[in-house]
């Protein structure tokens, strides 16, 4: 059984995550670390872009400080996303050719879920990884055959984790010479309406429910943790430990 490194950091800033992250892949990459499971959260609320996107093109920043978010951009790929207080974050650094993940990027992001998805059912929430291509829920219409928005949570993609049809987690990964970063955040609690002023562009409205919404309580950070990491371990056969 693999052992893998455990590191839980609360309460850091936008940049403060993401570089953190950045570090965690480096570090693997050098042999420094061993394969490290990291869950985190964001103080102050941060709205994160995926490295494609641009900052000025898609937030008005000035706008979003005022009212309380920071903005950063991600190292992987992926739609905007809006990480409240209550949100919890994972990443995951392991080697490209891990035995424990299947080869290929989507192949292993769909076992990633698996975890993830066990975890939340212990919550008694019916999260689901989904199988297909994307299906658009909501009352919007996508303008062509391939659907385009800039919000991570307008719809579920494959292998992404829904309930009821709707994301609940949104991942995207990123792949070194030798190893990969899968970053996923947990839609814990509704976005506030006030901050979708801050987009620049039309977008497609979030189609996502959130954990709070379908368990009909609030988790804390630690509760959530906790069963992440069981669902890591349950679904990967891992030891998890600090």
């Amino acid at each position: 059984m693999q052992t893998w490194q455990l590191t839980k950091t609360p309460r850091l800033s936008g940049q403060q995550n993401m570089d953190y992250d950045l570090k965690l892949l480096a570090d693997f990459e050098e042999g420094r670390i061993p394969s490290t499971l990291r869950i985190y959260s964001w103080q102050p609320k941060c709205i994160t872009l995926g490295y494609a996107q641009k900052v000025d093109q898609e937030i008005d920043v000035e706008k979003a400080r005022e009212l309380g978010w920071d903005v950063v951009k991600r190292p992987t790929g992926g739609g905007i996303v809006f990480h409240n207080e209550a949100e919890v974050t994972y990443s995951l650094v392991t080697a490209l050719d891990n035995p424990l993940l299947p080869k290929g990027m989507i192949a292993s992001y769909k076992k990633i879920s698996e975890a993830i998805a066990w975890a939340l059912k212990q919550f008694g929430i019916e999260a689901e990884v989904q199988n297909s291509k994307i299906k658009v829920k909501n009352k919007f219409q996508a303008p062509s055959s391939k659907l385009k928005t800039n919000l991570c949570f307008s719809y579920p993609a494959e292998y992404e984790i829904v309930v009821g049809g709707r994301k609940i987690v949104g991942s995207a990964q990123k792949r070194g010479k030798k190893a990969l970063l899968q970053q996923g955040s947990i839609f814990v609690r509704e976005t506030p309406k006030d901050i979708f002023q801050v987009l620049k562009k039309p977008y497609q409205e979030q189609d996502a429910v959130s954990v709070e919404e379908v368990a009909g309580k609030s988790f804390s950070f630690g509760e959530i943790g906790k069963v992440l990491v069981f669902g890591f371990e349950k679904v990967l056969g891992v030891k998890l430990q600090p």
